[in-house]
């Protein structure tokens, strides 16, 4: 009977930390509305194409590698018995 009292305070108390972290969340202060309204936007440049011509080489190099150290001692473990 304890631990569903003490179950039950903790649900409980999870659920008002959620609240109020909800609430905080949702309002926003007014002084922080107008000082977004100031701001000028500009616009975000353009990046700029960095893409090397096989450059996913080394991820395929990377999986080879990953699918050997799984499969390898798997198969010396089956020889062996």
């Amino acid at each position: 009977m304890k631990t569903k009292r003490i179950s039950a305070i903790i649900l409980s108390l999870f659920i008002i930390l959620i609240l109020v972290l909800v609430f905080a969340n949702v309002t926003q202060p007014v002084a922080a509305n107008t000082a977004t309204l100031s701001l000028q936007t500009t616009p975000t440049p353009q990046a700029g194409d960095r893409s090397v011509i096989g450059s996913t080489d080394g991820i395929l190099v990377m999986g080879i590698v990953i699918v050997l150290i799984v499969t390898l001692p798997l198969l010396f473990r089956k020889k062996g018995k």
